[in-house]
C-alpha cells in the first residue's frame, strides 16, 4: 500500500512508522503496535492519503483516553492555530515565556536602511533575540532557504544599527527562526552556517518545537481534535489565553460566562486540559 503525502510525493505504508510515532508520544510498545495493527486492517486500497491515515489513528486512540488523542494531535493543532500567522505567534511568546524569556510579540525596530516590524523580541539574562515565526498552514509546506534569507538579511540591517547603540556591547544580539513545519536542509545548512537559530518540526532534535511543547507540557488549547471549541479560540486569545494549562486558571464557570457558552461545555474542556497537563 502507498501513502500519499501533503506534499504529493508518495511511500510505502509502513506499519513501523506508526508505531513510533506512538511510543513517541508515551504508548506503550504492543498497545502502538496493535493499534499500527489496525491501521493496516483498515485500509483495503493501493493507495490512501496520509489525512486518512492520520483520522484514523485518532479515531483508533479514543479508548485509550484524552492524552494520546491530544499529543497525537499536537502537530495539526498547532497548524490550525491560523489561519493567519498573528495566533502562532502569540502562542510561540507563551512557550518561550514559560522558558523564562520576556517575550514581546509584533514590536518595530529601526534598521540602520528602514524599520522592521518583528515577530517577538526575546530576552533572557544578557541574550536578546529577535524572532520570526514562520507560520504555513498548508500540509507538507517547509520553510525554506529563501526564508532563512530574508531573516538574515533583515537580521543583518538591524545589527549594523544595534551596533552603533552604546548598550550593544552589553547584550549577546542573536536571530531566532521558529516555525510550525520542518525547514529544508538546504536552510537548516544556511542557519547552521551563520549561527542562526532555528526551532521547527524535529529540529533541531531536544531543542525542536515538539519536544519543547512536550517537556513543559505547553499544549495550546486547540490541542484536542474536534471542531467544537473552534468558535472559542479567538475570544480566548483576547484574553491571552494560549495553553490549554492557562485554561486551568479558570473556573467552568469563569470560562462559560466568558466564553458565552454552556457551563457543561467548558467543564469538559477542562476535565480533558487537566488530564493532560496533568499527565507525567
Amino acid at each position: 500500500m502507498f501513502v500519499l503525502k501533503a506534499g504529493g510525493t508518495r511511500e510505502f505504508f509502513n506499519k513501523k512508522k506508526i508505531a513510533s510515532s506512538l511510543v513517541k508520544i508515551g504508548m506503550d510498545k504492543e498497545w502502538a503496535k496493535g493499534v499500527a495493527d489496525e491501521i493496516r486492517a483498515g485500509f483495503k486500497r493501493k493507495t490512501v492519503s496520509s489525512d486518512e491515515i492520520f483520522d484514523l489513528v485518532l479515531e483508533k486512540l479514543k479508548p485509550f483516553g484524552n492524552v494520546y488523542l491530544g499529543k497525537y494531535n499536537l502537530r495539526r493543532a498547532v497548524m490550525d492555530l491560523g489561519p493567519t500567522g498573528y495566533p502562532f505567534e502569540k502562542y510561540i511568546a507563551r512557550v518561550l515565556e514559560e522558558y523564562g524569556y520576556q517575550a514581546k510579540t509584533n514590536q518595530f525596530i529601526d534598521g540602520f536602511c528602514v524599520r522592521h516590524e518583528i515577530d517577538v523580541l526575546a530576552e533572557k539574562d544578557k541574550s536578546h533575540f529577535i524572532v520570526e515565526c514562520k507560520y504555513h498552514n498548508t500540509r507538507g509546506a517547509r520553510s525554506d532557504l529563501k526564508v532563512a534569507l530574508a531573516l538574515w538579511a533583515r537580521w543583518l540591517d538591524i545589527q549594523r544599527k544595534w551596533e552603533k547603540e552604546a548598550w550593544h556591547p552589553e547584550k549577546y544580539h542573536g536571530v531566532w527562526l521558529i516555525t510550525n513545519t520542518k525547514c529544508t536542509s538546504e536552510a537548516i545548512k544556511y542557519a547552521e552556517c551563520v549561527e542562526m537559530l532555528i526551532t521547527s518540526w524535529g529540529y533541531p532534535g531536544e531543542m525542536s518545537l515538539e519536544k519543547l511543547i512536550y517537556k513543559k507540557q505547553l499544549y495550546p488549547v486547540n490541542i484536542f481534535p474536534g471542531k467544537e471549541y473552534q468558535r472559542f479560540y479567538y475570544r480566548l486569545g483576547q484574553e491571552r489565553i494560549y495553553l490549554s494549562r492557562d485554561l486551568l486558571k479558570h473556573s467552568a464557570k469563569e470560562l462559560a460566562k466568558m466564553l458565552n457558552a454552556k457551563e457543561l461545555e467548558t467543564q469538559n474542556w477542562l476535565d480533558r486540559a487537566r488530564e493532560l497537563v496533568n499527565h507525567e
